[in-house]
């Protein structure tokens, strides 16, 4: 399964994405309600992953999210990967991005969306069942996610005693 990433993770601690800056984001709100406790935020575009034009069209939407965003550290673009995989049922991409990005990044992504491709929108908190499901916003027809596979998940980081910051710096597709 090919793992294409034309934008490269950003490494240094001081960048809006790191952990480092979750880790401060999170303690400066943390007698805040969950909601203002979120930085982070997942978007995953998915694709039908048998049909070329679509695996396409995908490419094409990947590259003009990383353009139009390139002059902000606070949009990532990650992993695009051409099969299911995880809980998510067919092809797709990330793209990672902080609350500062969120009221442009979303609005952005409900305009310019190719009507194939539909795009999950959550939170990265310590839940990725929350996060996957009732969380989650939707651009398109929903999708159905393997929610037995998140709850997998969240069972196996809760015994781990990770912390949450662990869990979504975890997330991150290096």
């Amino acid at each position: 399964m090919p793992n294409d990433v034309d934008t490269p993770c950003r490494k240094d601690p001081q960048m809006p994405t790191s952990l480092e800056t979750l880790v401060r984001y999170r303690a400066a709100h943390a007698d805040g309600p969950e909601s203002h406790r979120a930085w982070l935020f997942h978007s995953h575009v998915y694709f039908d992953q048998a049909a070329p034009e679509r695996v396409g069209e995908a490419r094409a939407y990947m590259d003009l999210i990383a353009r139009t965003f390139a002059a902000t550290a606070h949009v990532e673009v990650h992993s695009f990967i051409s099969a299911p995989a995880g809980p998510h049922p067919c092809g797709s991409f990330e793209v990672l991005f902080t609350r500062e990005a969120l009221a442009d990044y979303v609005p952005w992504l409900m305009f310019t969306r190719p009507e194939t491709l539909v795009i999950l929108i959550h939170p990265l908190t310590r839940s990725q069942t929350l996060d996957h499901t009732v969380r989650a916003l939707w651009l398109g027809t929903p999708a159905t996610i393997n929610r037995a596979m998140l709850e997998a998940v969240d069972a196996q980081l809760l015994l781990s005693g990770k912390t949450e910051e662990t869990i979504i710096d975890g997330t991150k597709k290096h």
